[in-house]
């Protein structure tokens, strides 16, 4: 938490909560009577320098007996909390494999969820899967696709590049840009790419110094009206949201632990700063001179820090350091079988003992429920909260929150969000096709397309398949650039509409015509003029034509097996036997003298055996047939 020549303000307020949970548990007297909690403070300088400290803490009487059994082991502490930070953690939390359980309170990477590798870390804290599926439903729940995510070279923020790659998937979401930044990048070259790229909505997954410095480089560059997305480490911090300048670069959302105050804290710290006040007059330089090789010194510096400084420092993970005591204490409380009264004193406690009532824990701790999963992580209850930088001091506004207990409960109160020009910022590749135009994909993310109507009697469903017009069913239909199909409608030409009574006064004209024609014939049937014309086949006609259309009044209404047969069958087949009488005729007229002449035989026979009607005969028969609608199967 420090070093010899800089202090940590954060750092230190952790310490502060973790002393002031130990003294309210030693002053509770049901939590853990007749039993203080002691602890020891080793303040690690470096990755490395952890080594020491977990040796050190694992060690019975000065050495370490890897192989010894659970049920002889006891080391010098029975659990451990810390350190802030994935890398940190993840450098000794492998050491800790005699399960001594280590409760932590600001290590989020999901690597260490893996109790394979890592089968005593505890986590007070959610992981970094719970931190990147709500930022991707603060994306989704904006409409936005083209995003960008910085991070740092560190584990927390690799871990979270690859679980947002991960977890984009099927989402609609294109991640336009992504990088690692060290401390010593050029940040205003990422910045001027992101710019290039028109990204709208910055991620930054990263460190408090590395945000810091994006942060900076932004108002340097005159990055303006973008959305910001603050990981839960740098999310509540009170020096960033002070850069001159701010202001201009846009919203920045933040997402945090839902903040939960703790009562008695600022007491504890206003008394423990009085007395420290009064020890600083006293104590000698030489002793954290000598203490500074092993990075356990006494914190001299701190005495530069006020109160207020303390109490208003960011207080994203004093919950956490809050609930990790607490979760040793409860299941202390367990191992030792306590009561209201008093805990038993013929139990010894091992790590492993407290381990295992670790997972069984259910607690409420201010107002809060603490449980673990199977993993040994909490429940999640996480805040949005939206920087006000317009204001001094600085302010934090929850907007949204985001529950995971039984089910998934995410909500923002969009109305408190003050973008600019009034409305939600624009950050997609393409702008949504309109109903009826499908994605027709552009370049290599899907997020990038352009748009193309749908042609008649296809679709497009957007839920189903965006970037195809489908066909519709052979009963439906559609217009050009359609988003649904319509079902046919079956409509009937009705006797009482005016096409139908043309129709059928047409018919009528027509039927007493013919039989006005009919009548002048048989009334001069024996002159050679009706002779000449055909004789009696003048009558065939003329009676097939009257019957065919006679027909013409069956295609009104609905269609019924009896009109269909009259309007079909009846047509079908005298306007046939009409046809083949006109055929026959005209054969007669033009080659039946010539066939006389050039082979007789053959135009006896046609005679003898009267060619002409066993001709209509055949043909409208073959035909009929042919084109009748119904067959000897019953089919229609």
């Amino acid at each position: 938490m420090f070093s010899r020549h800089s202090s940590s303000k954060s750092g230190y307020q952790m310490l502060q909560v973790m002393r002031f949970a130990v003294e309210e548990i030693n002053n509770s007297t049901t939590l853990l009577p007749n039993v203080s909690l002691g602890y020891e403070i080793f303040d690690h300088c470096s990755n490395t320098k952890n080594l020491n400290s977990v040796l050190h803490f694992m060690s019975k009487n000065g050495s370490v007996k890897p192989k010894e059994k659970l049920n002889n082991y006891q080391p010098k502490v029975i659990a451990l909390t810390g350190p802030y930070g994935s890398t940190r953690t993840m450098t000794i939390a492998t050491d800790t494999m005699d399960l001594i359980p280590m409760v932590n309170y600001g290590a989020a990477s999901y690597v260490l969820s893996n109790k394979l590798h890592y089968p005593s870390f505890v986590r007070t804290i959610p992981s970094n899967k719970d931190l990147i599926e709500m930022i991707i439903h603060i994306i989704q729940w904006f409409g936005w696709n083209w995003v960008a995510f910085l991070g740092s070279q560190d584990d927390y923020s690799l871990d979270g590049l690859k679980l947002f790659n991960k977890y984009i998937n099927n989402t609609g979401i294109c991640l336009a840009y992504q990088e690692g930044l060290s401390l010593n990048a050029n940040y205003s070259q990422t910045l001027k790419k992101i710019d290039k790229l028109n990204i709208n909505v910055i991620v930054i997954f990263a460190l408090t110094p590395c945000a810091s410095k994006m942060i900076k480089a932004a108002i340097a560059n005159n990055i303006q009206d973008k959305v910001w997305i603050a990981s839960n480490s740098w999310s509540m911090n009170q020096q960033i949201p002070r850069e001159p300048g701010i202001e201009k670069i846009g919203t920045i959302i933040g997402i945090t632990e839902r903040l939960l105050s703790l009562p008695g804290f600022n007491e504890f710290i206003y008394k423990a700063r009085g007395a420290m006040d009064a020890g600083h007059n006293v104590s000698a330089a030489g002793d954290v001179q000598s203490k500074s090789k092993t990075c356990n010194q006494v914190c001299d510096y701190c005495s530069l820090l006020t109160t207020e400084e303390i109490i208003n420092e960011n207080p994203t993970f004093s919950f956490a350091i809050y609930s990790a005591i607490y979760t040793i204490a409860h299941a202390l409380h367990k191992v030792l079988q306590c009561d209201m009264n008093e805990c038993s004193k013929n139990i010894k406690a091992k790590p492993y003992m407290l381990l295992g009532e670790i997972k069984k824990l259910d607690f409420r701790l201010s107002g809060r429920q603490v449980k673990y999963d199977d993993n040994y992580d909490p429940t999640i209850s996480y805040a949005v909260v939206l920087w006000h930088t317009d204001v001094n001091p600085p302010q934090f506004e929850i907007v949204g929150r985001y529950d995971k207990l039984s089910e998934i409960t995410f909500t923002i109160d969009s109305s408190l969000l003050p973008w600019h020009n009034n409305s939600v910022p624009f950050s997609n590749c393409s702008v949504e096709c309109k109903a009826g135009y499908s994605r027709q994909p552009e370049g290599f993310h899907s997020c990038c397309f352009t748009c193309k109507k749908c042609p008649r009697n296809s679709y497009v469903d957007f839920s189903r398949d965006p970037y195809t017009c489908l066909p519709c069913a052979e009963s439906e239909w559609s217009d050009e650039g359609s988003a649904t199909c319509k079902t046919r409608s079956v409509v009937y030409p009705q006797f009482t509409e005016i096409p139908s009574i043309i129709v059928m006064v047409s018919a009528a004209c027509l039927i007493i015509l013919l039989i006005a024609v009919f009548c002048i014939f048989a009334y001069n049937y024996d002159t050679p003029v009706v002779k000449s014309a055909g004789g009696s086949m003048c009558f065939l006609m003329l009676t097939s034509l009257i019957l065919s259309s006679i027909s013409a009044f069956f295609f009104f209404g609905k269609p019924t097996f009896v009109f269909c047969l009259l309007r079909n069958a009846i047509f079908s087949f005298f306007f046939t036997v009409c046809i083949s009488c006109l055929t026959v005729r005209s054969f007669q007229i033009v080659c039946v003298f010539k066939m006389a002449a050039q082979f007789p035989k053959v135009h006896s026979l046609w005679v003898k055996h009267n060619g002409q009607w066993l001709f209509i005969a055949l043909v409208s028969s073959w035909i009929s047939y042919h084109s009748f609608p119904f067959h000897s199967d019953g089919d229609r």
